[in-house]
């Protein structure tokens, strides 16, 4: 073999070893940069949301002694009155730990129980997710979930076993003869009225089932007897 053929050889070997190097060296560095792009990625960034700013600000809409939305507004947004709203919360803070506000390892306050039952209620009203009020109440989405999971097993709890239980052979004559007492019907517990309840969350894909020609909108008829006590 002759020199000038193998300095040919060589010199192929060189830039293929050289271009070799190079694209390990590029595809290190893009493996290197999607590594750190992904560890950004995963961290999560801290957000200071001042969840005692909003306890100010639900207090001076809803509870203060100059309120910002009367009653009209609290009985549409919460779907009760007042004073069985302040009942209930009394009734979760000395039933639950997880309604009573709490401090971290600074002494920083957490949230308080109206803040908690109040983003229960909303949810269960209005039916939107947990992460549809973070804005407004500053409460990321595991807490609302917890507020809304505690909120009605608590309630089942408390409540269960005085307004959902089954009646018995004495409850209802004693329903039958306050119903006859108050409208003239004798040996009846229900109500010939129907009551339609709108819908407002009802699905597109329900509107046509859920629609009566003479309402105009989805409705839904409430199917439970209520004795003048609340009793379910």
């Amino acid at each position: 073999m002759s020199s000038s053929s193998s300095s040919e050889e060589f010199q192929v070997i060189f830039y293929a070893a050289i271009a070799y190097a190079q694209m390990t060296e590029q595809t290190y560095n893009a493996l290197c940069n999607n590594a750190a792009e992904s560890a950004q990625q995963r961290t999560q960034r801290y957000i200071y949301i001042n969840h005692e700013e909003a306890n100010q600000c639900l207090i001076q809409n809803y509870f203060h002694d100059n309120v910002t939305y009367q009653g009209y507004y609290f009985r549409r947004r919460f779907k009760m009155f007042k004073r069985l709203y302040k009942r209930i919360v009394e009734d979760l803070t000395m039933e639950h730990s997880f309604f009573q506000q709490r401090f971290d390892a600074r002494g920083t306050p957490g949230f308080t129980p109206l803040q908690k039952f109040s983003i229960a209620l909303r949810q269960l009203a209005y039916g939107i997710t947990h992460d549809a009020l973070d804005e407004s109440f500053r409460m990321f989405a595991r807490t609302t979930r917890d507020s809304l999971n505690y909120f009605c097993k608590t309630v089942l709890q408390m409540y269960g076993p005085k307004y959902l239980r089954k009646p018995t052979r004495n409850d209802i004559l004693q329903l039958q003869a306050h119903h006859a007492s108050v409208h003239d019907f004798r040996g009846m517990i229900d109500s010939l009225d129907c009551l339609h309840w709108t819908w407002e969350n009802c699905h597109t894909s329900h509107h046509g089932q859920f629609t009566r020609g003479d309402h105009g909108h989805p409705t839904v008829i409430l199917k439970v007897v209520v004795s003048h006590d609340l009793w379910i």
